[in-house]
């Protein structure tokens, strides 16, 4: 709920970045998607260990990223979400829950187990955002198309 700073300053709205990451048209958060690539593909594809600093700071963004992901697909409704996006739904529970496994490998299996989560959480909220934009629109051969009414 938006607070009152002071009196006479207007309270600012809540924005639920889930509702928008899963919006039909293009994603408000493309620079959130981007960057979580980028934290995706640097977990899954590293071969040395690249020192325990350096790995906590991709878990870090991995966890931030994974969150994000899930409050978009907690947004797409129950009968409209995708088996892939259920499943990592419950994957990310698990891993939010449990944390990295004790041992040498724990930190260095986990960060690769968010991203794997992480990328099939997006792929989910990608399927549903063209799923439902392809479907918001009705296509005519040589003119732009029409929105539904």
């Amino acid at each position: 709920m938006p607070e009152q700073r002071e009196a006479g300053t207007p309270t600012i709205p809540e924005v639920h970045l889930g509702a928008l990451l899963v919006g039909p048209g293009p994603s408000v958060d493309h620079r959130a998607e981007h960057n979580a690539e980028a934290a995706i593909e640097a977990a899954l594809s590293m071969r040395v260990h690249p020192g325990e600093e350096e790995l906590a700071r991709l878990t870090n963004y991995l966890l931030t990223y994974c969150a994000l992901l899930a409050n978009g697909l907690h947004a797409v409704p129950a009968d409209d979400l995708c088996t892939r996006g259920q499943a990592a739904l419950l994957v990310w529970d698990k891993l939010r829950v449990d944390g990295p496994a004790d041992g040498p490998l724990g930190t260095w299996s986990y960060p690769r187990h968010l991203a794997h989560c992480a990328r099939d959480m997006m792929t989910a909220i990608r399927d549903h955002r063209t799923s439902s934009s392809a479907a918001a629109f009705i296509g005519r051969t040589g003119l732009p198309p029409v929105p539904p009414q």
